[in-house]
């Protein structure tokens, strides 16, 4: 099983613009001169090998996930970055996709009307929704107003799947289960299952519900997990502000993971307005938070792995084999 990330940017895709291109340009060549680099073709391959700060880029397209295991694919969300993996699979040959949707919030439908199967004849899009008015609301974007063509201009097919929520849906192997998130409006995450790993889709979420009791029949879907996509757009200084927004912080995604055994926390959702700067040091915090705790935990992690959970922040193009 493999999860790629195609967006993890929240709320507004991040256009890279001539003044914020320099500025990492700068930060660049400031660590590069730290380890005595000077050519530049010397700092572009310490920047393709990790010797820098990577990634280098954290990328602007707003969340789109995909996991397959054994040729089978399905998509999470359809943000700004839905748009790139439709081209990408379109060029492998790919004629039919399935999409599972967390909720209806703009920045995770916004890459549909660009998302070029669905203007192609001999293309199918399945959309799989808990939300019983999806339909409705990604339907309505196609009115000749907000986009220039109206839905029955498609030459694309797209169907909608009702889902009901704990059921799973199959593809072979890969199995795809709904449960309940907490976030404004409802949003639901998904649990993967595929070839002994599983992996979940946690976005969008506040994670107000924490402790096995609160959670209740939601715990299930974060137990045995080897990975969580994790919704951590603000920093644990701002979430009292935001109270209510539908979206968590770093430090509670690792007092999760710690308790529930989940091997690799990838973090996502990026503010907008947060700079590369900024998110490495969210992230350089949440390591420093995750080792003050780990010996609490120790007897869950001595039998896991002995570091604790797998720390990371997602990253436009990201891919990770489980």
């Amino acid at each position: 099983m493999y999860l790629k990330c195609w967006g993890t940017r929240g709320s507004l895709p991040v256009p890279m613009n001539n003044t914020r291109f320099l500025a990492l340009f700068d930060d660049v060549v400031a660590q590069g001169k730290k380890l005595g680099i000077e050519k530049a073709a010397d700092l572009l391959a310490a920047a393709k090998t990790g010797k820098l700060h990577h990634p280098v880029v954290y990328g602007g397209n707003t969340t789109c996930s995909e996991v397959g295991h054994d040729g089978k694919v399905v998509y999470f969300d359809m943000g700004s970055g839905f748009r790139e993996a439709g081209t990408a699979a379109m060029q492998h040959g790919v004629k039919e996709f399935n999409i599972f949707m967390t909720h209806m919030h703009w920045d995770h439908i916004m890459g549909m009307p660009y998302f070029v199967p669905i203007h192609v004849s001999g293309h199918k899009l399945n959309i799989y929704h808990v939300h019983k008015n999806a339909p409705e609301f990604i339907k309505i974007n196609f009115n000749g107003v907000n986009f220039p063509l109206t839905w029955d201009q498609l030459n694309g097919q797209v169907e909608f799947h009702q889902l009901k929520l704990y059921e799973k849906v199959e593809f072979g192997d890969l199995s795809v289960t709904p449960f309940v998130l907490d976030h404004p409006g409802g949003s639901f995450g998904y649990r993967c299952d595929a070839g002994g790993k599983a992996c979940a889709i946690g976005v969008d979420g506040e994670y107000k519900r924490l402790t096995p009791k609160e959670l209740g029949r939601d715990l299930q879907y974060f137990q045995n997990l080897d990975l969580l996509l994790f919704d951590a757009q603000y920093e644990m200084s701002e979430l009292a502000s935001r109270f209510d927004w539908g979206h968590c912080s770093p430090n509670i995604g690792v007092d999760l993971a710690l308790r529930e055994g989940i091997k690799i926390m990838l973090f996502t959702h990026h503010d907008p307005w947060a700079t590369e700067e900024k998110l490495r040091r969210m992230f350089a915090n949440t390591m420093k938070y995750m080792h003050s705790q780990l010996d609490i935990y120790s007897d869950i992690w001595s039998k896991v792995q002995p570091d604790g959970p797998r720390l990371q922040m997602a990253h436009d193009g990201l891919t990770i084999e489980l």
